[in-house]
């Protein structure tokens, strides 16, 4: 079964020219280096992209991470339930040069985790690590936060690309429908 596109198709970027794809990737470099802060950044990637590239993006970026790690590709396929093709893609990428995934990676921060127990010690020799505990929860919740805002706004985005897919669908299949309807007549 082919499917019917009831409307123009837009221009892909390969059809346009070599000028007009260089000002577009232009405009995509210099976008992505005025985000300067998480939350910045999170509101430009949930704009930008939709929700399955932002997980495949994710999934990319810590597939290269742990390759750098030297984990197996076998232990990233179970881990981040990927296939060895997208593995050994990104592990190619990372071989041919890689230059900006490395620099990428060692430059991100720490994701923080409030230590489960403290050690049965009296509270005067924790206050060290209760203090540590503290500012770490802080900094937990803070990323938490951040991190739940995004996903939130990912699957809101999903969710109405789904509703925004159906009904556009629907809106050319009844006016297609309507002019075969009247050619009938």
């Amino acid at each position: 079964m082919t499917k019917t596109a009831y409307y123009k198709r837009s221009t892909r970027p390969e059809k346009l020219g070599r000028d007009e794809q260089l000002a577009l990737m232009f405009d995509l470099i210099n976008a992505v280096s005025i985000v300067k802060t998480p939350t910045e950044t999170a509101l430009f990637l949930k704009d930008l992209l939709t929700a399955k590239e932002i997980k495949n993006l994710a999934k990319r970026l810590r597939i290269a991470k742990l390759l750098l790690k030297e984990t197996t590709e076998r232990e990233i396929a179970d881990e981040l339930h990927c296939s060895f093709a997208t593995i050994s893609k990104v592990n190619i990428w990372l071989s041919e040069g890689g230059e900006g995934l490395r620099s990428v990676i060692s430059k991100l921060p720490v994701k923080y985790a409030i230590p489960a127990n403290l050690p049965k010690i009296p509270i005067e020799f924790q206050l060290p690590k209760l203090i540590s505990t503290l500012a770490i929860a802080g900094i937990v919740n803070k990323q938490t936060d951040l991190l739940e805002n995004f996903a939130k706004g990912v699957s809101a985005k999903e969710n109405s690309d789904k509703v925004f897919r159906e009904e556009i669908d629907l809106h050319y299949q009844s006016s297609h429908g309507n002019q075969s309807n009247k050619k009938n007549f």
